[in-house]
């Protein structure tokens, strides 16, 4: 018979892997020059789309470089899937 420990390990490395993509995300953002201070509970992925709880005006500046957003997401193995920052 299994553990339970067993059963709740495989959910506690879902989370785990599910936070580094957020911060992955979080990297690319800074990295694609836009200055943003959050952390990542903000961020949402479902899917292959990352939803940022940000201001309208740095919205508009995310949509602006989604493309070089998207390129550096790309680059990272756990963010590869992604295809809409918004």
């Amino acid at each position: 018979m299994k553990k339970l420990g067993d059963f709740l390990e495989r959910f506690i490395k879902l989370a785990q892997s599910s936070d580094d993509a957020k911060t992955a995300v979080l990297d690319a953002v800074t990295k694609a020059s836009i200055r943003i201070d959050m952390n990542i509970q903000n961020v949402t992925i479902r899917g292959a789309v990352v939803t940022l709880k940000l201001s309208p005006v740095q919205k508009s500046e995310i949509s602006l470089k989604q493309g070089k957003i998207l390129a550096l997401l790309k680059e990272n193995p756990m963010t590869k899937h992604i295809t809409v920052v918004r």
